[in-house]
């Protein structure tokens, strides 16, 4: 009888076998669609940095910022993380705290226009320069 008992625990470890991926797991090589393409002179809101940091611009453009906080599930079941930022000036302008998509602002006047992200404040932070 303990016999018949060994060999069901043996037969059952050996029908378990390794369930997780590990380094074998397939590759999501698909963009997230959550992230939304910089466009050319724009600055990209990623996880704990705006890229780039300091922007110069003429007097009246418009700065776009696109959020590309957005990344795969790495285990391929489909799902994405997007991480929520904002984009906060000094002077009290703010982009709502999202995860997706964009925010623009037009620069009248000229200065310095400070800027950071309320969630991660002073280590998530740029400036733009209109001259």
């Amino acid at each position: 009888m303990k016999g018949i008992f060994v060999a069901l625990a043996v037969a059952s470890l050996c029908a378990c076998g390794g369930g997780g991926y590990g380094s074998t797991a397939p590759k999501n090589n698909n963009p997230p669609p959550g992230n939304t393409p910089t466009p050319s002179g724009g600055i990209s809101v990623t996880n704990n940095a705006f890229s780039p940091g300091t922007k110069t611009v003429a007097v009246g453009a418009t700065v776009q910022w696109s959020w590309n906080t957005c990344s795969n599930d790495p285990y391929n079941y489909g799902g994405q993380t997007c991480v929520a930022h904002s984009v906060t000036f000094d002077d009290g302008t703010t982009s709502p705290t999202q995860d997706q998509g964009t925010f623009n602002r037009m620069f009248t006047a000229a200065g310095t226009y400070n800027y950071h992200c309320s969630v991660h404040g002073a280590a998530m932070a740029g400036t733009i320069t209109v001259q």
